[in-house]
């Protein structure tokens, strides 16, 4: 079964591009990532193990998250002679405590790759993601002066400014892996294919393969048509109805990419307060510039 287990994760940041990261990796004939979930959670499960799962800002993310290794390990019932096998759960880096422990109790020293994104971006994207799937109502200024109360109910993707504190969690995993590799969000926006054959090559997989990736996957905004986000997003009969017959005629892929199309044609991205955007600079300052330190990649346009 050890050929079966993943020798890489993809640990975060959330909203740092991790799920266009899964896509293009899992196009890859010699990567394999499990087709059914993007994110299992196993390795921070038990810190959720105690919260109401009933509770209806936790359905979605419990509904997603593995809390058992035999459940875990049928991710990835399929593999066969694929070189590179993973998975990405962006909760590992912000609950790198447990998450460490438990990756190197059951995989051992794996490989593992970490996507950043300016943490003041980071966070607007965050909220934003929430306004797009209506599960925020207030502004983006109110949240920031209520996450600390927030935080001890909501989901982690609610922590909005607290998971950008990126030094501390990124050096733990430097410490504890041999083979970590760091990516920043700027330079997957830049040249995306050169990112991604780099991350091929860290991964030992055949880099002269040349992936599609003219989409961009899980972008946050706010739909300017409720209906047609709903409708794409959403089960419903319509779509149930119609789906053998597209099954038959697009391929699964290809269905994918013409959704994320019109799902990114149809968002509008506000721009955050500039009074906003210095206060999150000044919360950041000193994190950044100990993160540019430790990973020797010089980040002064985070704080322009």
């Amino acid at each position: 079964m050890k050929d079966k287990l993943p020798n890489f994760l993809i640990v975060g940041a959330q909203k740092s591009g991790t799920t266009s990261l899964y896509n293009y990796l899992k196009q890859h004939y010699e990567v394999f990532m499990p087709e059914r979930l993007k994110e299992p959670k196993f390795f921070v499960s038990p810190i959720f193990k105690k919260i109401n799962h009933n509770q209806p800002l936790w359905v979605k993310f419990m509904s997603n998250t593995m809390f058992e290794w035999q459940d875990y390990l049928k991710l990835f019932e399929k593999v066969q002679k694929e070189k590179a096998i993973g998975e990405s759960s962006v909760t590992y880096l912000y609950y790198y405590k447990t998450a460490i422990i438990l990756i190197r109790k059951y995989l051992g020293n794996i490989k593992i790759i970490i996507s950043l994104r300016n943490p003041i971006d980071r966070a607007f994207s965050a909220y934003l993601h929430l306004r797009r799937d209506n599960r925020e109502n207030i502004s983006f200024k109110k949240t920031l002066k209520e996450e600390d109360k927030r935080k001890k109910n909501y989901p982690p993707l609610y922590h909005y400014t607290s998971i950008g504190f990126y030094y501390h969690q990124v050096k733990a995993y430097l410490d504890n892996f041999d083979q970590v590799k760091i990516y920043l969000f700027d330079d997957l926006k830049k040249d995306t294919l050169s990112l991604v054959k780099d991350m091929y090559g860290f991964l030992g997989v055949d880099t002269s393969f040349t992936p599609d990736v003219s989409i961009r996957y899980n972008v946050s905004g706010i739909p300017k048509n409720k209906f047609i986000h709903k409708f794409l997003k959403e089960p419903n009969i319509l779509k149930s109805m119609v789906k053998p017959v597209v099954k038959t005629l697009i391929p699964q892929g290809e269905r994918r990419k013409i959704i994320e199309k019109i799902k990114m044609k149809n968002l509008q991205k506000p721009r955050m307060r500039p009074e906003t955007r210095e206060y999150l600079k000044n919360l950041y300052r000193e994190d950044i510039l100990k993160l540019q330190d430790l990973i020797k990649r010089d980040l002064s346009s985070w704080l322009e």
